[in-house]
């Protein structure tokens, strides 16, 4: 029995792998494409978290670069507004792609999705959450029961 259990977590491992690298390359792709390449790149790295202590420290790091990153932004009136004009913009953006160039869709959807993304930053709680993780790189998530 030991055996197939050899084989299921080593199959369960692979296939963790090739999902978790897949969704990483498609937020590096969004990196340069419209959407939220960021968020996209720390979900694979999520996955790859499942199977791969290398994967979660990683994922440490860029949530903890990210998350200071946005908290930079956010520490000037300038910032919030233009973080609040880039999500309205980016929402109106893929409003317009979706009535005017349906076959591009998928492109729609993610530059709104990536406007209310940037919106839901500036939201206080949020902001908490982003500050703590930017400070200390501590993932409070794990906390609650």
């Amino acid at each position: 029995m030991s055996a197939v259990n050899s084989v299921g977590r080593s199959a369960r491992k692979v296939a963790v792998l090739i999902v978790g690298v897949a969704v990483v390359l498609a937020g590096v792709a969004l990196l340069a494409l419209p959407g939220p390449g960021v968020l996209v790149i720390i979900v694979g790295l999520v996955v790859l978290a499942t199977e791969f202590e290398w994967a979660q420290r990683l994922l440490d790091y860029v949530v903890e670069r990210a998350a200071g990153a946005t908290t930079k932004v956010q520490e000037s009136k300038s910032g919030r507004i233009m973080l609040a004009l880039s999500g309205l913009i980016l929402i109106g953006a893929g409003v317009v792609v979706i009535v005017f160039f349906s076959s591009w869709l998928v492109a729609g959807i993610s530059l709104i999705l990536a406007g209310v993304i940037g919106l839901c930053t500036l939201l206080p709680k949020v902001q908490d959450w982003i500050a703590q993780r930017a400070l200390t790189g501590i993932d409070d998530t794990d906390d609650v029961a």
